[in-house]
């Protein structure tokens, strides 16, 4: 008799992308409801003196003796590390050494710079896109893991009676009940499917079960009428 199982190697694949999913779901949870934040609580509080200088973002970005720039001391000066965002907010801003027109450029930036150090480092909308991003993932790792439950219940049996197993519904399926099969994808990807005469349909995936090259082993000793033609 040939049994085939759920495949080790294809669940603990499954299962990396399913613990991935879940580490990723904290992570968005924790920088959408702690760490962004934080960040915006930091800003409030450097805010004030970040406004009352007026620089460019030229300025703000460049790295004094000490190998650091204004803006990083701003945060610095009180605890803290400059949010990594606000700092590519300025650089996005800032006017590139070899534009044609750099002293005109400047001065209509300066609207630019203020309204980046007078918002929020991260918005309403960034912190809600973490929470869905959470759930999202979440859902996804969910779904890995119960995959991974309903296949493992699974058993693919084949015998001189016929086929059976709770992979083809706890039913016997005589041999002969096999109307056709389709091999196209067999020595590709190890997937046959079975056509009853009832007209039912049946996958065997031998990446997903372990042990389906001996059900399809006993498939052919029964129906070579049905096993592709040798070359």
């Amino acid at each position: 008799m040939a049994e085939a199982k759920l495949n080790r190697e294809y669940a603990m694949r499954l299962m990396g992308v399913g613990a991935l999913m879940v580490g990723i779901c904290l992570w968005s949870l924790y920088d959408g409801r702690v760490a962004w934040p934080r960040q915006n609580r930091r800003m409030e509080e450097v805010r004030p003196a970040l406004l009352a200088t007026n620089l460019t973002a030229e300025a703000w970005l460049a790295r004094g003796d000490a190998g650091v720039s204004p803006i990083e001391g701003a945060f610095v000066s009180r605890g803290f590390s400059a949010p990594s965002k606000l700092i590519k907010k300025l650089s996005e801003i800032r006017v590139p050494d070899t534009a044609a027109d750099r002293d005109a450029l400047r001065a209509a930036q300066a609207p630019r710079v203020a309204k980046v150090l007078k918002e929020p480092v991260y918005s309403e909308h960034d912190l809600k896109t973490q929470i869905v991003q959470a759930a999202v993932t979440l859902a996804l790792g969910f779904y890995a893991f119960c995959l991974i439950g309903l296949k493992a219940r699974k058993r693919y049996l084949a015998d001189d009676a016929g086929l059976g197993g709770s992979g083809f519904g706890n039913r016997h399926i005589a041999y002969g009940d096999i109307k056709a099969i389709d091999w196209s994808k067999w020595d590709e990807k190890g997937i046959l499917r079975l056509t009853l005469g009832s007209g039912v349909r049946h996958t065997l995936d031998g990446w997903h079960f372990a042990g389906m090259t001996g059900i399809a082993d006993e498939i052919q000793k029964r129906r070579p009428d049905l096993c592709p033609k040798k070359k």
